[in-house]
């Protein structure tokens, strides 16, 4: 993750801060809207799970099944459980992140309300060119805290496609193992 230094677009004009305002926004609205479907597919599969977990369940406690059925559902319960909580703690857990907005105490602080000509010529000296007004002030940086907040979501959503992909494979991999172990019980005991 790139963490700009907060002076970074200290000398961009309200043109371009306009528009890089309206980028970044837009940029995590989108990669938010990524993070939404993604967990959505995630509690999909887990709907899966919990119906295959509880079929098992009833299959193992139903029927006389010879051993080997028995041991190949016992692994199918126990694997897909075990996929299930993966997802939970690993997709479908609340995650921590930064807010698109802030509130206005936290946009106003102190520092900005005492702004004085000494402070504008030290931001001056590292870039600084607009109207000599806090607003003009916040907005620049603030779109560092945009980068930053677009790049934490983004690691985010990555982290849950990983994840999600992860659970996936297993969930599928899942009837291979339970039908290998199956066949070994069979054979050999």
């Amino acid at each position: 993750m790139t963490n700009l230094p907060y002076e970074y677009f200290l000398g961009a004009d309200d043109d371009l801060v306009d528009f890089l305002e309206k980028q970044g926004e837009e940029c995590i609205k989108e990669i938010e809207q990524s993070n939404a479907i993604n967990k959505e597919n995630g509690y999909k599969l887990l709907g899966i799970l919990i119906v295959g977990v509880g079929s098992s369940f009833l299959l193992l406690t139903q029927n006389n099944q010879p051993y080997f059925m028995t041991l190949g559902i016992g692994i199918f319960m126990l694997y897909w459980a075990a996929c299930a909580i993966y997802l939970v703690s690993g997709v479908l857990s609340v995650q921590v992140r930064a807010l698109l907005n802030s509130a206005p105490a936290d946009l106003y602080t102190e520092l900005y309300k005492s702004l004085g000509p000494a402070h504008y010529e030290e931001l001056a000296q590292k870039g600084f060119r607009a109207e000599r007004t806090p607003i003009s002030v916040i907005r620049r940086i603030r779109l560092a805290n945009l980068h930053d907040t677009a790049e934490e979501l983004c690691e985010i959503n990555e982290r849950i496609r990983t994840r999600l992909d992860r659970a996936r494979i297993a969930t599928i991999l899942t009837p291979v193992c339970a039908l290998a172990i199956s066949t070994v019980g069979y054979l050999f005991f």
